[in-house]
């Protein structure tokens, strides 16, 4: 039998990892509301997700593989969220580091037709957790202060979540240190996951520096000032009472 006269220049390029996209996303993107360069950044989560098997991925890997800036490509990301195409999902890896990672379950939905489902703040879930991590049942005042967070403050509920666990990581089992918390972040805007973990970094920096600055300093030194009778001159002895000095001595 003959060979075949295909000519095998594409076996090493056959080879190589390839991604599934459904057709659906190709035709469709455009009447779904996505614009061409936020395709892009979702396909390279997808492909970074079957090829690599992780969607984490920081703003400059992104921005480089969709030949954008950082900058430019966070603001697709961000636009996706709103949108309802991608969700920022949290997790902590091996080493008790937190990271996060793309989740295209929304588009996968909005392809399917259906709105994820949102699920509103669930009081008792957050209840329940918050006994579960002070290891008592709450107050009447204190689930009141719960909704009081939930509803009149606007504080969503993940914001709330993490602040309860900055308060565990603390050792501060208190209502009192957590509005502290949320105070705190909402002073400084912080509106989404992305704000937290920027302002996390931030202060994470600021306390390293405090520490390097603190241990560089040189210890003050305490000049210890010459003792009164150090520096106090010496009576001149008065030889004509000699006499006298004998008979009491100093």
């Amino acid at each position: 039998m003959e060979p075949s006269g295909r000519p095998g220049g594409n076996s090493d390029y056959l080879s190589a990892p390839f991604v599934a996209v459904p057709c659906d996303l190709l035709r469709r993107f455009a009447q779904l509301g996505l614009h061409p360069h936020e395709l892009v950044v979702l396909l390279q989560i997808l492909a970074s997700g079957q090829t690599e098997g992780t969607t984490e991925l920081s703003p400059h890997e992104l921005g480089e593989r969709c030949g954008m800036s950082s900058k430019e490509v966070m603001a697709c990301v961000e636009r996706l969220v709103t949108e309802g195409f991608l969700a920022i999902g949290e997790r902590y890896d091996d080493q008790g580091a937190h990271v996060t990672y793309f989740d295209l379950q929304p588009l996968w939905d909005k392809l399917k037709g259906r709105q994820r489902m949102v699920q509103p703040p669930a009081e008792k879930d957050l209840v329940s957790l918050f006994e579960e991590e002070f290891g008592r049942p709450l107050s009447s005042l204190e689930c009141d202060q719960l909704r009081a967070w939930l509803g009149e403050h606007g504080y969503p509920e993940w914001l709330v979540v993490e602040a309860l666990r900055e308060s565990v990581l603390a050792n501060k089992y208190s209502f009192r240190y957590i509005d502290r918390v949320l105070y705190t972040w909402q002073k400084h805007n912080v509106r989404s996951r992305q704000d937290l973990e920027q302002y996390r970094a931030q202060y994470r920096e600021r306390q390293a520096q405090w520490r390097g600055e603190s241990q560089a300093a040189p210890p003050k030194s305490r000049s210890r000032s010459a003792s009164p009778r150090a520096t106090a001159r010496e009576p001149v002895r008065d030889e004509r009472y000699a006499s006298f000095y004998e008979l009491f001595p100093d």
